[in-house]
């Protein structure tokens, strides 16, 4: 999956978790956030991406490298309240997790080596209408453009829904529940 699909899907859970009555401009940088957590297992760091494939996209890698950010957030007592408490991490978990289960979807035949370094099965749900990219920029080809347009229609549609979720009165209730139950939770 290419960061079109990603970065939607890491916008519409921030979108939706966004605490309410918040400045624009702390509303951009959450939302940037979690655009950034959704792409995390393809960014390109070394012995990473899609260089070691089986490392990145492991759910226990990526579980360890979650509960020690949390860890790290709930010590920092200020920036985690800063940022929306529980409810907000939570949603940026989910998000960073929604890219192992949206790259299972890829038709590119080796599935991702979800259980590694336990296990070298591989995970795949390929979806016929999704393909790979099989070269990075530049140039970008028309192959490319084709992928990304496929993406950009199949997943704008939940930030779309995140967007009228957001802007009605159920979500807000939800929030209002689950805030409470994270604030008893936390002590």
């Amino acid at each position: 999956m290419t960061q079109v699909g990603h970065s939607i899907v890491g916008a519409a859970f921030g979108v939706v978790c966004l605490p309410q009555n918040v400045p624009t401009k702390h509303t951009a940088i959450q939302v940037v956030a979690f655009v950034l957590l959704s792409n995390i297992p393809d960014l390109p760091f070394k012995n990473w991406s899609h260089e070691e494939y089986h490392v990145s996209h492991s759910i226990f890698v990526n579980l360890l490298l979650i509960v020690t950010a949390i860890f790290i957030l709930a010590y920092l007592r200020k920036v985690r309240t800063r940022i929306g408490g529980w409810p907000v991490m939570l949603s940026g978990t989910i998000a960073w997790l929604s890219h192992l289960l949206l790259d299972s979807f890829y038709n590119h035949g080796k599935g991702i080596a979800i259980f590694w370094p336990f296990s070298d099965a591989r995970l795949a749900l390929p979806i016929p209408l999704f393909s790979s990219v099989t070269s990075l920029p530049p140039p970008i080809t028309p192959e490319m453009m084709r992928i990304f347009l496929i993406e950009f229609v199949c997943y704008f549609p939940f930030l779309l829904l995140a967007i009228l979720m957001r802007k009605t009165e159920v979500i807000r209730r939800t929030t209002r529940i689950i805030v409470k139950v994270a604030t008893t939770w936390s002590g």
